[in-house]
């Protein structure tokens, strides 16, 4: 269906860079700025820009269904999006664990990589880790001027590579996702080499309590080390899961960075 409503973009992406300087922590600010959203989206109710804007005021506050039936709602609408917009979108889909909709979006950027990996590097990497690809993430590592700073993400999938536990990584990140998806607020992921080798931290965000938090955790991790015990390899140390509530989501900018 095409989106016949007129766009109004730069507001809501101003919007967007009030919501970006926020801690997830902060709520009552994220509620006055998706107010400031919801008033904008009765002047122009099926502008896509709007509700992906209105989207990740959403996951922001952990309203994962709400969030959800936003995702559906947008895709259902369809029409071109400006970059910025798609980028922010796909960061919602994949936020929300929707891989089949970000992998359709994420396909053609991935084919003409050369031409698209400066504006969607950061979703294509973190596809890349949610999947488990190793390959995907060795196509990045060829652009280092998009990928500056993420040299032990690479370092880490040589690491899978040399071990031949490509299969290992994909599967491992699979379970990741089964055991968390339905839940998913946003994933989110830390490089470390403080032992002298690349790790990868995943990040799970949910809309639970500490202790539902701590006992995801577990079974995520017990289910990793039955894993590994599975496949008759020597298990890798350097990758973890943590699952936190969505309110210790730091904020995506800092609040004096320029948009």
């Amino acid at each position: 269906m095409e989106n016949t409503m007129t766009p109004k973009p730069q507001v809501f992406e101003d919007l967007l860079y009030e919501l970006f300087a926020l801690p997830f922590s902060r709520t009552a600010e994220i509620k006055a700025v998706e107010q400031k959203i919801m008033a904008e989206l009765q002047k122009h109710p099926a502008d896509i820009c709007g509700l992906i804007s209105l989207m990740f005021a959403c996951i922001m506050q952990g309203n994962r269904s709400k969030a959800k039936e936003l995702a559906y709602k947008i895709w259902e609408i369809g029409g071109t999006l400006p970059p910025f917009f798609e980028l922010v979108y796909t960061e919602n889909l994949l936020s929300l664990g929707l891989i089949d909709m970000a992998t359709i979006l994420l396909k053609p950027r991935f084919e003409h990589l050369r031409e698209n990996v400066e504006d969607f590097y950061s979703v294509l990497a973190k596809f890349s880790v949610m999947t488990g690809n190793i390959g995907l993430l060795k196509r990045l590592e060829a652009f280092p001027n998009a990928s500056e700073g993420d040299e032990l993400l690479f370092e880490f999938a040589t690491l899978y590579e040399e071990a031949n536990c490509q299969a290992q990584f994909k599967d491992i990140q699979k379970l990741v996702l089964e055991h968390s998806a339905d839940y998913l607020c946003a994933y989110e992921y830390n490089l470390y080499d403080d032992r002298d080798f690349a790790e990868v931290e995943i990040i799970i965000y949910v809309n639970f309590d500490d202790i539902s938090c701590l006992k995801m955790q577990s079974n995520i991790e017990n289910k990793i080390e039955a894993y590994w015990r599975s496949t008759g390899k020597e298990r890798l140390y350097n990758l973890s899961v943590i699952v936190r509530n969505i309110k210790q989501h730091e904020s995506w900018i800092e609040e004096d960075e320029e948009a």
